[in-house]
This record gives structure tokens, sequence and C-alpha cells, in this order.
């Protein structure tokens, strides 16, 4: 095949902090296909907060990437081999590519074929990709959003909650966005079409601020984030209340932290919560995938991105988008 490949590996744990030097370039010659593989020229990897979860040596939904292996990321590329039926060259397709230049795969690890000429082939890893399909999977799957309710969205400018935003303004709901700076607060109204949106930076009380721009309580709430902005949330849950707990990027792992008990609120409002996990939708991703794409080309789904350029950006990338520092979807282009 005489293909050199460069690929960026798991070196330590975090301890307890993601840092750049928690990963290794390698380079490697790529050996041949075996029956049913395919070799993928990658073009894009995605960078996403779960990234943290998945790097600890404590597994939760899925097994932690191994020292010296390659770091598990879904990509979008080109196929430039091909040993397996289903799959031809010139082909593009997104999947568990990994941080890599070329990524040797079967089809076990290939979730859709896409047309880069219907829509950039970028934006099949952001709106269109595993962050639009959490979106989906959790709101209207969920949630189940009904027309003038009101949804709460946190990290509101990330790549999943800006896309929660969208999909529920398409259901003709009332949006409110937690953010953490007034620039993202900003390009949650601009580009997303948030009808409010708390800097919970600058909020004394939150739950007092929530109360005051939605007097009429929360019907539907989309959370990435968990800790402080959870809580304050839950005390402005109406009677029969969705909760999608989708992250928790706002607490720790371990030791898991005492907050307050909800256990009377949820009782009192009949409200329902559910935990979400986008490995359980993957059976529909074509499905949903159809629906965000007519979305995206009728001009309701927005897709803002931030990308980085070079195989060997993507530990800062990392870094970058934990610090909650990315203004759009976090994408390395190699």
């Amino acid at each position: 095949m005489n293909l050199i490949n460069s690929k960026i590996i798991l070196k330590n744990r975090p301890d307890p902090s993601v840092t750049e030097d928690l990963f290794d370039l390698k380079t490697e010659e790529l050996k041949e296909l075996k029956d049913d593989e395919l070799l993928v020229d990658v073009k894009y990897v995605s960078i996403d907060p779960a990234m943290r979860g998945w790097i600890s040596d404590i597994g939760n939904y899925s097994k932690p990437v191994d020292i010296d292996e390659t770091m598990r990321s879904l990509g979008v590329g080109k196929i430039i081999s091909s040993k397996n039926e289903d799959f031809k060259e010139n082909e593009y397709v997104v999947g568990w590519l990994g941080w890599q230049k070329y990524a040797v795969v079967n089809k076990s690890l290939i979730q859709i074929k896409v047309n880069p000429n219907e829509v950039p082939l970028s934006t099949n890893l952001g709106a269109l990709g595993l962050n639009g399909i959490t979106a989906f999977a959790g709101l209207v799957d969920i949630c189940k959003p009904k027309k003038k309710e009101t949804v709460v969205v946190t990290t509101a400018a990330g790549s999943v909650g800006s896309a929660v935003g969208q999909i529920a303004k398409i259901y003709g709901c009332n949006t409110i966005g937690f953010t953490s700076s007034d620039e993202k607060a900003e390009i949650c109204k601009k580009d997303f079409g948030y009808d409010e949106v708390i800097n919970y930076k600058k909020a004394d009380n939150l739950s007092s601020c929530l109360k005051q721009i939605a007097p009429n309580g929360i019907d539907c709430f989309f959370d990435n984030v968990g800790g402080d902005q959870f809580d304050a949330v839950i005390d402005n849950l109406n009677i029969n209340a969705r909760v999608v707990i989708c992250g928790t990027i706002g607490m720790p792992s371990y030791p898991i932290p005492n907050g307050p008990r909800i256990n009377r609120t949820l009782l009192v409002k009949r409200a329902k919560i559910e935990g979400l996990l986008v490995l359980d939708y993957f059976d529909r991703y074509k499905e949903i995938y159809d629906q965000l794409a007519q979305w995206f080309k009728d001009g309701k789904l927005k897709n803002k991105e931030d990308i980085s350029h070079g195989l060997s950006k993507a530990p800062s990338s990392l870094v970058k988008i934990l610090n909650g520092l990315n203004l759009g979807k976090q994408l390395i282009k190699l």
C-alpha cells in the first residue's frame, strides 16, 4: 500500500485535567487491507466534550480508549480503497475513524454514506452529525415539545445545544439558553434564534433570573451540564415537564458530588427525567439525518464551526473545548 499514516495516540490519563501532553503524534506504514475492510482518507475529525470521559480510566457508557491506542473520534472522509462490497472507492462516509490521516475500518465503524455535493462535508460532523442526531433524539423523541412551550438548554452555543435551540424553534417553542459569555449569548440569539439567553457567569441567582425571564415556568429542559445550572432549572419546572440529561460537563466525574434532592419537585410537578445516550439511536441514524439535512437545506438549521487545521492541533482543540473557548462545532481539517 506504501502509505504512511499519521495518528494521535493516548499516552497518559488525565490527572485530573485534560492537557495536550496526554497525547502523542505517531507515524506508521499502513498494512494491506483484509477482506471486508476499507481505507478512508480522513478529511475532518470531530472534537467533543465527551472525549473527557473516553480517556478516563473508568469506563461509563463506552470502553475507555486504551493507552497507546489511536484517539477515538468520529470523522468524515473519502474511501480510497475497499475490499467490502457495500462500499466503493470515491464514496464518502462518516464513522469512527479516529484522530488519524488514514483509517482502515470495517463496516461496523461506519455510520452513514454522505454526498459532498449536497451539503458541505464538515456539516456531517456538526448539525447533521452526531451532535444533531443527539439534539433531535433528546428534544423530539424524549421531550416531545409542543407549540408555545418553553424549552431551556444549557451550553446553548455548543454544537448540541445550538441544534436543540433551533429544532425547538422549528417546533414553535419559546427558547432560553444558558451560556458562558456575552459573545456566545449574542451568537445564540443572532445565529440560533434563541429568544432569551442567560450568561450564567454574570447571574447572581440563576433560579431567580430564570423566573424573571420565564414567569410561567419551564416545560422542556435539555441539560448538557448538571450542577448549579441544573438545580436552577429544576426549581422552575412546570407540571408535566420533561427533562433530558445529555451531559454532565459541569460536574466532576468522581467523586459524584452531592446536590439538592429533587425527589419532591419531580413528585409535585409530575415531571419526567430521562438520560440520553445517542448510541441508542444509531439504528435511526439515516432517518434522523435525512430530516436534519432537509431542515439544513431549507435554511431552518444552521451549522456554526470552529475549525483548526492540521492533525497536530487536535489535543489543543480538545483542551480548548473543555475550557469553553470554542465558538461553534470544534473540528480539525486534515
